[in-house]
């Protein structure tokens, strides 16, 4: 399955470029590979106009070097092309691919001028990602059709075709894309053809109580690019340093930031390290009742079975409560706030990427 927040980071050659002054430049799409390689799908390598590269498509081999090669010609033609390129057995290999074959390639030129149709869409798709909102990015693979679309999942839109039928068209199968969330991939409407490249919000982790352990996850997500909003009523503390690394640090009442930042089609994670029953009770009240692929409370087992007893009598249906995980984390004998919340980020990604902790 593609996932869009791998780490290859889709937008990150785009800003790259956006943020390195030029410009103009050019912009090499990985649109397919022999085999499928979904998850490498839609990573850019760009070409500024003083010869700097940002980013790759494949690993720097000889696709790397053809894409070059084509951009620069791109660059100073303007025109947009498409080519298929061979793949060596250490690229295919890093694609995740079983044996060498072929990438198609489409490379356009950009320009940093605000009225540059792709231009305005990789920025809307920045935006987006920046807020936590899902959308595609479609590129045309028509001959002689040029530009980018950004159709957000609610129907806000940037860039564009020029042809407002044909724009029209492609955003009601983005819409599709997003509501049944398809893969990145190649498609056809109406004798146009599309790449789609789904970009869904970075992980998001909602950690409830500002403590050591937070302070720990604070600075151990932020590499791996997940978003992290700290909640606590104590103003006084979340502004505190230490919690400097989290995207969001929110002085409010936490279970009514919960229950608002649950709803939606990406649901984030929930960690309680409060240590309060008084703000642990509703949190998760609102949490295991939600569609957040992960709930989790810092405690021992004793204090775990006490809280679950706790749920239970508020109405809180049997199979819902058994989603809370408690004692968090893998059990790796963790000690300290540190080594916690290893465990913890080492659990969030078994759970996020179906994976089975070994017996």
């Amino acid at each position: 399955m593609s996932d869009p927040r791998a780490p290859h980071a889709a937008l990150a050659a785009w800003k790259a470029l956006r943020a390195s002054g030029a410009a103009h430049g050019a912009l090499v799409t990985l649109v397919r590979a022999d085999g499928g390689a979904a998850r490498s799908l839609g990573t850019h390598l760009a070409l500024a106009e003083d010869g700097r590269t940002f980013g790759s498509v494949t690993v720097g081999g000889c696709a790397d070097g053809r894409a070059l090669e084509a951009a620069g010609r791109v660059l100073s033609s303007g025109v947009p092309e498409q080519l298929t390129v061979p793949m060596s057995e250490a690229d295919a290999l890093a694609l995740g691919l079983g044996c060498a074959g072929d990438v198609d390639l489409l490379v356009e030129q950009v320009s940093m001028e605000p009225a540059d149709g792709i231009g305005q869409a990789f920025d809307a798709a920045a935006t987006a990602s920046g807020q936590g909102m899902r959308a595609i990015l479609l590129a045309p693979l028509s001959t002689g059709v040029r530009g980018r679309l950004l159709v957000r999942a609610d129907g806000v839109r940037a860039g564009g075709t020029g042809d407002v039928a044909r724009d029209e068209r492609a955003t009601s199968l983005a819409m599709e894309t997003m509501s049944r969330d398809g893969l990145a991939g190649i498609r056809e409407l109406d004798g146009d053809r599309w790449f789609l490249q789904p970009l869904a919000p970075p992980r998001t982790l909602l950690v409830v109580g500002a403590t050591e352990v937070a302070a720990a996850l604070c600075a151990l997500v932020a590499p791996l690019g997940w978003r992290l909003v700290l909640l606590d009523p104590r103003d006084e503390v979340l502004s505190q340093r230490r919690f400097s690394l989290a995207a969001e640090r929110v002085p409010s009442i936490p279970a009514e930031v919960v229950r608002r930042r649950l709803e939606g089609i990406d649901a984030p994670a929930v960690v309680v390290v409060a240590h309060d029953y008084r703000v642990e009770l509703p949190v998760l009240q609102a949490a295991l009742t939600s569609d957040s692929p992960y709930v989790g409370m810092l405690g021992s087992r004793r204090r775990g079975a006490t809280m679950r007893q706790m749920l239970a009598e508020d109405g809180v249906p049997a199979d819902r409560v058994a989603r809370l995980r408690s004692p968090i984390g893998l059990a790796i004998g963790a000690e300290g706030p540190a080594e916690i919340a290893v465990s913890i980020v080492a659990e969030l990604i078994a759970a996020w990427r179906g994976a089975a902790p070994r017996a």
